[in-house]
């Protein structure tokens, strides 16, 4: 034993990245005992066979007691995989959402990092390519133009030789498959260069996802307005770490977020920029790409594993310092965060629902910012009201942008009630003739036009038309949705496809009737109505693949679509400058659903989606079919008028105790037979209320009650907003459920807890 080492034993608490009900403690190798840190990723075996990459949370000098601890296999890194405010962050959204601190690991880490490959502990591969250069003998530019002017071998290896000297002028390194594609050569012909000692092929490491050059430039100068909010923002962070920007659409907030990040670069900062939904992306990313180059990444689920174990290792080295992505790039290994923006804020793509950590990405952010002391731009044009109410009771700041940029006007809003119209004289059974005929000027005029209807597939459901039966999925209790193009039945909610069904299972009759509409019976029938028109159709089914999104955008931008459906993916951050016309075909469908948001929701997606209307220069109009004219949400929404909708929904959520007056914490008790499910419920609320009973609703059952062959059932705890109340109540949650899985007949029921629900 070395001067300065002691016999005495060290432990660490690892976390590995599964639902374990705790964290649990490896006996640390005395090899290890002078270099392993908070942070480190280590391979640990858990159980008889298991291998985890875990990452070591804690170190000290005690053991649980009456224990038998396994030691680490071994260290996987020379330096903390992760840091210390990583693991705080962490350990911040394991206890405010309620799960565990390994959840978090997997959807934190990219999976080659949590893979255990072998012993090496990580399955993360560079990506290696080959490459084709010149024997040193031909380096010289003499020695070359001598070969080339006396050569006498087969035309191909010369034309080879050609693409080579054409493609090193051009870009440097010639990998083998751009030569053999430039050339036309055959891999035989590449051969025999290299048999004759012409060429060497050797081989490197290259980026999955390629970057552009470095640069920073801004080519644009911010309106007066633009300017005296981007001014008060940097007020506003000198008293708050949040700040919201409450900008109508069009308004120009992207150009004042630039130029934030531009000063934040300056500072030597990094910067994250946080959307609801790879959806928004593309337009966003072109803009800060303009601006910024190869100092931007792209953090979102289209990538692959090995793509995003990249990108997160070029933000570890701070090579990329714009980061752009949804919830999941606040867990970036940021080194010098200095600036959050997160856009579109009041987006519920930003709360992740299954599985779990049911975190919220914003709120996550937030979080993370104030361990780092960086600021934080909220920006929206419809913000939520929880947001607001905070800018208002001077917890965030509060920073408004009520001016279109270029002074363009709001587009104006024509309500039409579908009830004067005969479904009948309705185009299709869905497009009202004042409709058709502004799609028709629009188009005549070589303009744009955006549809918006937010159920994706053919028809939502059929309907027998002798006995009214409904065919549903097999698996949950929702009805099949028609996709034509697929000639299947879909269940939205499992995925499970069914055949077109002609026969009624209950009544033996093949006649069925179509109810409502989908995406793809609108883009059919706008195809019949105008044929000279290119229909575009954006939702979940059409977009497909990394770059199916982006690429549509860029045919709509270009002119090339010129009436554009969709579901909610048109209603976000679409700015293109020839949209004229925007159609909301079924507004009945936002303003009913059992959700205390649903007003809120349903004015947020009509302004949205109003507001790609008319974005320069042109006024443009937006045409809302309803059958509810004299709705109050459909008031605030033609004057759009965010501030009087805001008043009106905040105390109906005073009267009846709703966010942002209360904390919702709801439970969702999951078996696979219906008694279970219930008794379940009603064992934890008879225990449960004695302490907060009147804080519960319920239970009752889902409103999709199986899904996945599961029953659901749901207790919703509505808890005053105090601190120490939503403490202890998370802890009791904790215990009960512990306290009802102990109990044999309630031992296989999951209880699936969802904090701040949305």
């Amino acid at each position: 034993m070395t001067a300065g080492q002691t016999n005495s034993k060290r432990y660490a608490v690892v976390i590995v990245p599964a639902a374990l009900p705790q964290n649990y403690t490896w006996a640390v190798p005395a090899a290890h005992q002078a270099q392993l840190m908070p942070g480190h990723r280590v391979l640990v075996h858990l159980g008889k066979n298991k291998k985890y990459v875990g990452i070591v949370k804690s170190i000290g000098d005690e053991a649980p007691p009456g224990l038998q601890l396994k030691e680490i296999v071994r260290l996987l890194d020379d330096e903390p995989f992760v840091s210390v405010v990583t693991l705080r962050l962490w350990e911040w959204i394991a206890g405010y959402y309620l799960c565990s601190e390994g959840e978090v690991m997997a959807a934190a880490l990219p999976a080659p990092f949590r893979t255990a490959d072998g012993d090496a502990g990580s399955a993360f591969q560079p990506k290696v390519e080959r490459f084709v250069t010149l024997d040193a003998s031909y380096t010289a530019e003499e020695k070359l133009a001598e070969l080339l002017n006396t050569w006498k071998g087969a035309p191909r290896q010369l034309a080879l030789l050609l693409a080579y000297v054409e493609l090193q002028q051009r870009s440097g390194d010639v990998s083998l498959s751009a030569l053999l594609a430039r050339s036309g050569a055959s891999t035989a012909q590449l051969n025999a260069l290299i048999e004759k000692k012409i060429v060497v092929v050797y081989k490197k490491e290259v980026d999955r996802i390629v970057h552009m050059p470095v640069i920073h430039s801004l080519d644009f100068t911010l309106s007066p307005a633009q300017h005296d909010a981007y001014s008060q923002i940097k007020v506003n962070w000198l008293q708050q770490l949040v700040c919201l920007l409450h900008g109508v659409t069009a308004s120009g907030k992207t150009q004042v977020y630039i130029q934030l990040i531009s000063e934040a670069l300056q500072r030597g900062e990094q910067v994250l920029y946080m959307l609801p939904e790879i959806a928004l992306t593309a337009q966003i990313v072109r803009r800060l790409q303009h601006c910024f180059g190869g100092q931007v990444g792209v953090y979102h689920s289209k990538f692959s594993q090995q793509e995003r174990a990249e990108l997160w290792q070029k933000v570890a080295s701070g090579q990329l310092t714009v980061l752009l992505g949804a919830r999941s790039a606040v867990f970036l290994p940021f080194k010098k965060l200095g600036l959050v923006i997160c856009d579109e804020e009041h987006d519920p793509s930003f709360k992740q629902q299954e599985p779990s950590p049911r975190y919220h990405g914003r709120d996550a952010a937030i979080y993370l910012s104030t361990l780092v002391k960086a600021k934080v731009l909220l920006g929206s044009a419809t913000p939520s009201v929880e947001s607001y109410h905070q800018a208002l009771t001077a917890k965030y700041g509060l920073v408004t942008l009520l001016q279109r940029y270029g002074d363009v006007s709001l587009p104006p809003l024509r309500i039409i009630d579908t009830r004067a119209v005969p479904v009948k004289k309705r185009v299709g059974g869905f497009l009202t003739p004042v409709l058709v005929q502004s799609m028709e000027r629009v188009l005549s005029e070589g303009r744009q036009i955006i549809l918006f209807q937010n159920r994706r597939g053919y028809v939502p459901y059929q309907i027998c038309a002798t006995c009214g039966s409904i065919p549903t999925c097999r698996h949950c209790d929702v009805s099949l949705t028609l996709h034509k193009k697929k000639q299947q039945l879909l269940c939205h909610y499992c995925g499970s496809g069914y055949p077109v069904v002609t026969t009624c299972s209950d009544c033996g009759a093949n006649s069925f009737t179509q109810r409502n509409f989908g995406t793809e019976l609108i883009e059919e029938e706008l195809q019949r109505l105008f044929p000279l028109a290119t229909i575009g159709r954006m939702d979940v089914d059409a977009i497909r693949g990394k770059q199916a999104h982006e690429q549509l955008i860029r045919q709509f931008e270009q002119g090339q679509i010129d009436i554009l459906v969709g579901t909610q993916m048109v209603v976000k951050g679409l700015d293109v400058d020839r949209v004229d016309l925007v159609g909301i075909l079924d507004a009945d469908g936002l303003l009913h659903f059992t959700d205390f948001r649903v007003h809120e929701r349903a004015f947020q997606l009509m302004e949205q989606v109003s507001g790609r209307a008319g974005r320069k220069k042109q006024t443009g109009e937006v045409i809302v079919q309803t059958s509810q004219p004299a709705h109050p949400v459909l008031d605030f929404v033609t004057a759009h008028d965010y501030r009087g909708f805001f008043e009106e929904e905040l105390s109906k959520r005073e009267e009846f105790s709703y966010p942002p007056f209360s904390r919702l914490i709801l439970l969702s008790f999951r078996h696979s037979a219906q008694p279970v499910s219930i008794q379940a419920a009603r064992s934890f609320a008879s225990v449960f209320s004695h302490r907060y009973g009147s804080y519960l609703v319920g239970p009752a059952p889902a409103v999709i009650p199986r899904v996945r062959n599961q029953y659901r059932t749901e207790l919703l705890v509505k808890l005053p907003r105090r601190a120490s109340l939503l403490s202890h109540c998370k802890n009791d949650i904790l215990e009960q459920i512990i306290l009802l899985n102990r109990q044999q007949r309630f031992r296989s029921v999951q209880v699936v807890v969802d904090v701040d629900i949305i």
